[in-house]
């Protein structure tokens, strides 16, 4: 059997038309491949700084924290310190108010002896402005200096009164500190 040239260049088209194709759709595959390649690449670079941002933020929000956390243990320690020596304060104020409230009305009726008075003086000397308020004049008697016993040192104080806006007053100075 014998092929014509006209059979045989079309067999050679055909066949040639067939690898032009192939080599086509390779190429189209090796570009489809390289642009997903090119993709996952570019993904990957985006997650990693993702990632590394995210590490970096994690890092700086933890140190946020454990700073926080110091700082918050440092205001408790100083609200706890504060406390304390409010309740002092406060324990303090307690019993000056309480040794005034009960020593005032016994110098105003002239029943107070000498120690209270002194003790007296002691809590209006330590009440701000060094002063407290009167219901009426004080006696005369009671005006003069007196001494007392504070942490193993000799406080000498004395009363004064004056009329203030209508209302009498009784000051505590003190006027000498002296090693027993």
């Amino acid at each position: 059997m014998m092929y014509s040239q006209q059979e045989f260049e079309m067999v050679r088209r055909q066949t040639i038309q067939i690898e032009t194709e192939k080599r086509a759709l390779l190429r189209l595959s090796l570009t489809v491949v390289s642009a997903l390649f090119i993709a996952s690449i570019l993904l990957t670079a985006v997650l990693y700084r993702n990632y590394s941002i995210a590490d970096d933020k994690l890092q700086v929000a933890e140190a946020r924290a454990r700073e926080a956390e110091t700082k918050f243990q440092a205001a408790n320690r100083e609200l706890a310190e504060k406390k304390a020596t409010l309740d002092k304060i406060n324990e303090k104020t307690t019993k000056q108010n309480a040794v005034i409230n009960a020593i005032t009305p016994k110098l105003i009726n002239r029943t107070a002896n000498n120690d209270e008075i002194a003790s007296l003086a002691l809590a209006i000397y330590q009440q701000p402005g060094h002063s407290i308020l009167l219901p009426s004049i004080p006696p005369d008697n009671v005006l003069r200096n007196y001494k007392i016993r504070v942490d193993g040192r000799i406080h000498t104080y004395v009363l004064v009164a004056g009329l203030v806006d209508g209302s009498w007053i009784l000051y505590s100075n003190l006027l000498r500190k002296s090693e027993n």
